[in-house]
């Protein structure tokens, strides 16, 4: 192992993380982007419900970590809890709404029953989804009232048939209640003089639904008052649970509590018993938060069927969002809310716990106290996920680590923080051994994003350049958008790619002379090969190492033939000065050419097209172009051991040589501009003019890019005049708001 002390070599390598659990990001780009590993969300939601948890970290969304919760203390959940839980997962992670779909389906069936009545005329545009005053909408029809309209109307047809006149005219209301869904329209008129009494009944359950629907309380609550109070209405019983609604929209939570106690009081309510106890969870979770809390605690982590799961489950979410706490913010009501709902419930407890920023001391301090006080599974794992490099229970965690099976849901969890703990004590050695032994045999589950994770590790601890290879080759098995956690697609062709650990040790440890090995990898796929050579025959050029350029010219070719005609110009070059010409009409041709190594999917472009999102050649500061992730409070390792002292020293040189080109758009033009001055009657020159100007447009800038590029323009309008080119370069870019 090389101990360094250089600083430019440590702050080199403090962008090399072990692992990158934050998404990819492009550059003002929404196209959905390979990922590797992802800390936020279950890799497969189905076999995370049955306790295959993969790799735990602290940015797992609450819902999941529950899970967890239950898997790791053998507490498994039911078919109908698992379902419930995939629901509630692909609410908040996939953005879909079961909710929505449910209403979509009893609308259409509602739409298509009507047809029986009025199937001439055309049918009403309801929406039953109303914006409130935060600009969110709620479903303010529910299925339940489509489905309950569906039903009366069949009783209805069924008793006076689909002809009868005032069939006719109950159906009339009952669109002009829907129409009040989304916003405030007509109301049901009153029932004709000569309706028959059911018809006044429903009539008057119609326009109190429709002041419901159109939010004036007031009124709804008159009319269900007076309905309730009818003992000739089919309504009364439920206007009576209807009151209590009315209260709950209206935020008089005691006046619903008092009303839902007189529903669940009076036996002949008995239907609408269970609705009452919802609604009543309902008002309580806004009254009685602490209350509602720990019934919800003790009931979720019951292993039984449930069959309010899910909503029991969004319940308890949501009490503790009300206890998150932010930067920035004053945290006081919420600091006390999170103490009660630790102190009520072991589960909370954890999930706050695990969830503490890595900064938070006490975090780790608490979770190995709860660990050594029951030696239980969950606070063992929360304490390995906390625990800093340097703590003095380390040795102990590590051991209890070694007892947890291979079938334990924590098996993965608690085997990555050994290692991490391992390597951040140096104990390199150990860590190697271990997670070779993991490695050696399948993961359990689907486990790709775990594997990669463990690869990021291994990576570190590689001892020779095959080793380094092959732990730098990831899979992954999902694409995302950006900045998201939303999985918007498989990714199904199986090729290997490098992630930001791999592309940071190339493009900041490695020198030329290193890459030059790795280029040529017999173990490397011919598309991570490209990339590599693209690098090493690029970084040459810039360095003006003039062998090595000219020795991996045939390799670059043989590789990516689109730059055989320009690697022929550069090849039966004479001079240094004829060689340095061609290699720079070759790059301005290419905007896919450029020192550095690309990781994930690379550049989405062929290597002589401009990507319009302005991945072209490089910038000024490579390590700044492709980072590792921008994940906080990571660990950092050493470099790999195959790399010497004298090769990383190298490495920060020739980093600092090309940080001083200041990037390609200022670097190319510049070059292009002495070209021009040196060889005006070159016929390539008018055209390198035109490919000049146009880096300037679609790569990186600065303030001085302007001067360069209106240099190449005015050169290029002067005397080029008249020419293809000069007619296809009308501007010259570049501005500075510094």
């Amino acid at each position: 192992m090389h101990i360094l002390s250089r600083p430019t070599v440590k702050l080199a390598w403090g962008i090399v993380l072990l692992m990158s659990v934050s998404l990819p990001i492009r550059a003002g780009s929404s196209l959905p982007l390979p990922i590797f590993t992802i800390a936020e969300r279950p890799e497969n939601f189905e076999e995370f419900s049955q306790g295959k948890l993969g790799i735990i970290h602290g940015q797992l969304y609450r819902p999941a970590l529950f899970a967890a919760y239950r898997s790791l203390s053998s507490q498994p959940f039911s078919a109908t809890e698992q379902q419930a839980l995939l629901r509630s997962w692909q609410n908040i992670y996939e953005r879909t709404d079961v909710k929505q779909d449910q209403n979509t389906t009893a609308l259409n069936n509602w739409l298509a029953a009507r047809q029986a009545v009025s199937a001439d005329a055309p049918k009403p545009d309801i929406n039953a989804f109303r914006q409130g005053k935060d600009y969110a909408s709620y479903a303010n029809c529910t299925p339940g009232a489509f489905d309950n309209a569906r039903k009366i109307l069949a009783a209805r047809i069924s008793r006076y048939t689909a002809a009868n006149a005032f069939v006719k005219e109950w159906l009339q209301g009952q669109d002009q209640v829907f129409a009040n869904c989304a916003k405030n329209q007509a109301l049901p008129n009153p029932a004709p003089a000569d309706a028959p009494a059911w018809l006044k009944q429903d009539r008057a359950y119609q326009i109190a639904a429709a002041h419901f629907y159109a939010e004036d309380y007031t009124a709804a609550q008159a009319d269900f008052s007076h309905i309730a109070q009818d003992p000739h209405s089919e309504w009364q019983p439920l206007a009576a649970y209807l009151l209590a609604r009315v209260a709950v929209r209206k935020a008089a939570d005691q006046a619903a509590i008092d009303q839902i106690n007189a529903v669940l009081a009076n036996s002949q309510l008995a239907a609408y018993h269970n609705a009452a106890k919802q609604l009543a969870n309902y008002v309580n979770f806004r009254l009685q938060p602490r209350q509602r809390h720990a019934e919800l605690a003790k009931l979720l982590v019951q292993a039984k069927d449930n069959p309010q799961f899910y909503q029991d489950l969004t319940d308890y979410r949501r009490l503790l969002d009300k206890a998150e706490l932010h930067d920035d913010e004053d945290n006081t009501e919420a600091l006390k809310r999170q103490n009660e709902f630790r102190q009520d419930s072991d589960l909370s407890d954890w999930i706050f716990t695990v969830q503490a920023k890595d900064d938070d001391k006490t975090a780790f301090s608490h979770a190995l106290v709860r660990w050594q006080s029951g030696r239980t599974l969950p606070w063992l794992v929360a304490s390995l996920l906390k625990a800093p490099a340097k703590a003095a229970a380390a040795a102990a965690l590590i051991a209890a680590s070694a007892s947890v099976g291979r079938e334990s849901p924590a098996y993965l969890t608690v085997n990555y923080h050994a290692v991490r703990l391992l390597m951040a004590q140096g104990k390199n050695a150990q860590a190697r051994a271990k997670l070779d032994a993991l490695l050696a045999k399948p993961l359990p589950g689907h486990a790709k994003l775990a594997a990669n994770q463990f690869y990021g590790q291994r990576l570190l601890l590689a001892q020779t350049p095959d080793e380094f290879v092959k732990y730098a080759q990831r899979q992954t098995p999902f694409l995302a958008l950006e900045d998201s956690y939303e999985l918007v697609d498989p990714k199904t062709d199986g090729g290997a790619m490098f992630d930001a650990d791999a592309t940071s040790i190339f493009n900041v440890l490695m020198p030329l002379s290193v890459l030059k090995t790795f280029a040529l990898h017999p173990a490397l796929p011919k598309d991570l090969k490209s990339r590599l050579l693209i690098s090493v025959w690029t970084r040459a050029v810039l360095l003006g190492d003039d062998a090595s350029a000219v020795a991996f010219a045939p390799h670059l070719g043989k590789y990516l033939p689109t730059l055989k005609p320009f690697l022929k110009q550069y090849q039966q070059a004479n001079t240094p000065e004829q060689r340095h010409t061609s290699a720079l009409w070759l790059i301005l041709n290419n905007p896919a050419m450029r020192p550095l190594v690309n990781k994930a999917e690379g550049r989405w472009v062929e290597i002589n097209e401009i990507d319009d999102f302005r991945d072209n050649w490089w910038c000024d500061n490579q390590a700044d172009q492709y980072p590792s992730g921008s994940a906080d409070n990571l660990p950092v390792g050493p470099p790999p051991a195959f790399l010497t002292a004298a090769e990383l020293k190298q490495a920060a040189k020739e980093n600092a040589q090309i940080t001083a080109l200041t990037g390609a758009a200022n670097y190319l033009t510049a070059q292009t501009l002495q070209w021009a001055k040196a060889s005006a009657t070159d016929p390539r020159i008018p055209e390198a003019l035109y490919l000049a100007v146009r880096t300037t447009r679609y790569g990186c800038t600065d303030c001085a890019t302007k001067n360069y590029s209106k240099a190449a323009f005015e050169l290029l309008a002067h005397h080029y005049r008249g020419s293809v080119w000069q007619r296809k370069t009308p501007y010259w870019f570049g501005r500075c708001d510094q």
